[in-house]
């Protein structure tokens, strides 16, 4: 297990100077890396163990359900940008290095999933986001100043866990994750429990972009090179949510904090993270909606769906566990298929920008498709796999009375329908441009992988049960409500408190509803193209009476797709901004450190022999 995280680090190496060599060659050695490394995890035994020492230091590292499920979520999504990367690559300047360190960004991930110990877990951290951070700079322009802010965020999340990591050796002497779980259910401090808790979780808030750490992923996102922009969002982001299972499941906190129950067999810490998932899918609809950067659209998706996630999680229900869980491995699907999407139309159209495109399913048909699907799973909609695990969330929430959660999270499914049919309207519908009719599909090598990850999310959500059945092993061995069975495999039933959802029967409807809408589409006479502009009349009827008497002379300037929801924006135009609140603290601090320059680092030398003689003279004041 350690050795082979060894292997991939030194395979970094070795795939930088063959990309140094040929790009092309590089980039396929990478994917085949990573494809070995998908078969080599499904090899190993749950329950298998390894110890070493660095530096004096034991490193532990364990293969658990957890352990399994997060690697196989991360490793499907890298590796299908792995192959994505064949050909989107040569758009790309620094080819080399952008392939080490996403093998870079594999090992530290899978370091992270298998570490059996807070230090290991620290050191493999770093080691992905360190990585992560410098393939950032590696897109537009502006992006290095994207990467300082994430590298900041990270900062702060990073030095909390390691904060917390050291206030609990200080306590209990060790490291070990299965030693301070049962240190921590037998601590009767509350305070020292409850600081730690909000230590290590800082971590996840920060990576998974959640209320009030999520102002870095817009531009982050955004200005990331297009492939990788998927990794941020369907794999790194899922090292929060990593984190998120280790503080409230690994380590149980219904039986930490017992004696901080508040309503419905929630604890207080779990419920200030629900309440900070809230205001995620709230800030991260909302502001997903008026975005006109299809890339800052879909990164304020990911903070709503970190919002789903952590919500899912925080209840510690059998269905809300199992719901959040499910939907991290629906969001990292979705979300890396529509990045993916998005990197194709960028390739062929050299902009993000919706208000410049439209009419691309013309051109690109396949990538339309992808693009439908994966938005159609994103946004809870069946037979996609994305609207099971919503459901399940859904059902958890009810049944728990968190009346005013379950609304914020219908909300957020009822804006997401509005946010992702933006791109779909802009982007593929419409008039197409006169500059992109030359336009032509996505390259077959980058279709590949977003048509295989649009068939997973759809088989899944016509049989979940291979996927389920995992998260349902997970939920049992960390004893979250091990009475209730939610998989029904014999039935094709999930079960629920208020019902039950049989997968392979609402499939069938949705099918027999298609064959039958086709059906009625190909007997009855289909609706004529009209030539608008045409100067003849056809029938004695005037053309124009289709356009209200108007004569359309440009039908480019008729394609809705700026201020697509100016209505609904205006309602909430001039709300306040978390970001401006950051920036406008950034701003104080920049002016306090000028300041500072100007009156104690001036280049005068009368100045400075002003502030020695100054600080002399207070030295000899507060000896005397």
């Amino acid at each position: 297990m350690t050795a082979s995280l060894i292997t991939l680090m030194v395979l970094s190496v070795v795939v930088y100077f063959i990309s140094k060599m040929n790009w092309k060659l590089g980039t396929i050695v990478n994917f085949l890396v990573g494809l070995f490394s998908m078969f080599y995890v499904f090899t190993l035994k749950i329950g298998f163990s390894e110890t070493i020492v660095l530096f004096g230091q034991k490193l532990y590292f364990e293969w658990t359900d957890v352990s399994f499920y997060f690697s196989m979520v991360s490793l499907m999504v890298i590796v299908a940008i792995m192959f994505f990367s064949i050909r989107w690559l040569e758009t790309q300047r620094y080819r080399a290095a952008f392939n080490m360190f996403v093998l870079m960004v594999t090992a530290g991930s899978l370091g992270v999933f298998m570490a059996a110990d807070l230090i290991t877990l620290y050191i493999f951290w770093e080691i992905a986001v360190l990585s992560s951070l410098l393939v950032v700079p590696m897109g537009k322009e502006e992006a290095k100043r994207a990467a300082v802010v994430y590298a900041v965020m990270s900062a702060v999340g990073t030095y909390a866990f390691l904060y917390g990591a050291f206030l609990i050796y200080q306590r209990y002497g060790t490291f070990r994750i299965s030693s301070v779980v049962q240190s921590m259910v037998n601590d009767t401090s509350t305070g020292f429990k409850l600081a730690v808790f909000l230590l290590l979780s800082l971590a996840g808030i920060a990576k998974s972009g959640i209320f009030p750490l999520h102002t870095w992923i817009r531009k982050t996102y955004a200005l990331s090179p297009d492939a990788f922009s998927s990794i941020l969002s369907g794999q790194l982001s899922k090292l929060g949510n990593y984190i998120f299972t280790l503080v409230i499941a690994v380590v149980p906190s219904l039986k930490v904090f017992s004696d901080l129950i508040v309503y419905s067999n929630v604890p207080l810490p779990n419920y200030l993270l629900i309440t900070l998932g809230n205001i995620s899918i709230v800030i991260g609809t909302l502001m997903a909606i008026k975005q006109d950067d299809m890339k800052m659209l879909m990164a304020f998706s990911s903070v709503a769906n970190g919002g789903y996630i952590l919500v899912g999680l925080g209840t510690m229900d059998p269905l809300g566990f199992e719901g959040g869980m499910f939907h991290i491995f629906n969001h990292a699907v979705a979300s890396a298929v529509i990045f993916m999407a998005f990197a194709g139309v960028i390739y062929r159209t050299k902009t993000s920008k919706i208000s410049e495109m439209g009419g691309l399913i013309h051109k690109m048909p396949i990538t339309f498709l992808a693009y439908l699907f994966s938005i159609i799973s994103l946004a809870g909609i069946p037979p996609m796999s994305g609207f099971i695990s919503k459901w399940m969330i859904y059902q958890a929430l009810v049944r728990k009375g968190m009346f005013i959660t379950a609304f914020v999270a219908f909300f957020g499914s009822i804006g997401s329908f509005l946010y992702v049919f933006r791109p779909l309207a802009g982007v593929f519908l419409g008039q197409l441009p006169k500059k992109y009719r030359e336009v032509r599909e996505a390259p077959v090598v980058m279709l590949v992988p977003m048509a295989l990850l649009v068939l997973v999310s759809f088989f899944l959500g016509v049989w979940p049960f291979p996927v389920l059945q995992t998260i349902e092993n997970i939920r049992m061995d960390l004893g979250v409500a091990t009475s209730f069975k939610i998989v029904d495999r014999e039935n094709w039933l999930i079960r629920g408190f208020a019902g039950s959802w049989n997968t392979v029967l609402v499939f069938s409807l949705f099918l027999t509803g298609f064959v039958v809408a086709y059906i009625l589409y190909s007997l009855f006479p289909r609706a004529r193209k009209v030539d608008l502009m045409a100067p003849h009349r056809e029938e004695g009827t005037p053309l124009n009476v289709y356009t209200g008497g108007e004569f359309i002379y440009s039908p480019d300037l008729y394609h809705y797709n700026t201020n697509f929801y100016a209505g609904f924006e205006r309602m909430y135009r001039n709300h306040p901004s978390w970001e401006g609140i950051t920036s406008a603290i950034g701003k104080l601090f920049h002016d306090i450190g000028e300041w500072f320059h100007r009156w104690f680092f001036a280049s005068s030398a009368s100045v400075y022999t002003f502030w020695v003689v100054a600080t002399l003279l207070l030295i000899f004041w507060v000896r005397w």
